[in-house]
């Protein structure tokens, strides 16, 4: 059986692309609370983000706009390189548990770093299936 989409030759590349798709933008719609635009922007800032706002919004952006291309496959190889950037960049931001000196934080930090690791794997696996 061939998937959804005419690029994807079987229903488990189908439904590998929704579940990108479906994490990303929970992941969004999770970050659009008042309290965690906040809490991004102040942890941008920390980092020494320039302009750690725009940085949020640019970044959201990229994550609202490639899940869209990836999910109406429009340029969709194009929607996952915005993913895989901004996993990359969001994950060396925001997940610096090696500058971490609370040992509960910098666990969390390390496994959430580790799982955004599997999450550019998959990217790149899915990115190897699709036009540009």
């Amino acid at each position: 059986m061939t998937g959804l989409y005419p690029n994807d030759a079987h229903w488990l590349e189908t439904a590998g692309r929704l579940l990108v798709v479906l994490g990303f933008m929970v992941a969004a719609i999770r970050n659009l609370s008042a309290q965690q635009i906040a809490e991004h922007i102040r942890r941008l800032g920390e980092a020494g983000t320039p302009f750690p706002a725009a940085a949020f919004w640019i970044g959201t952006g990229m994550e609202v706009l490639g899940c869209a291309m990836l999910l109406f496959n429009w340029h969709p190889a194009c929607g996952v390189m915005l993913l895989l950037i901004f996993t990359v960049v969001a994950t060396l931001l925001l997940l610096r548990w090696w500058q971490s000196t609370d040992p509960g934080k910098r666990g969390g930090q390390q496994v959430a770093f580790n799982a955004n690791i599997v999450v550019c794997g998959a990217l790149c696996l899915l990115l190897a299936r699709l036009p540009w």
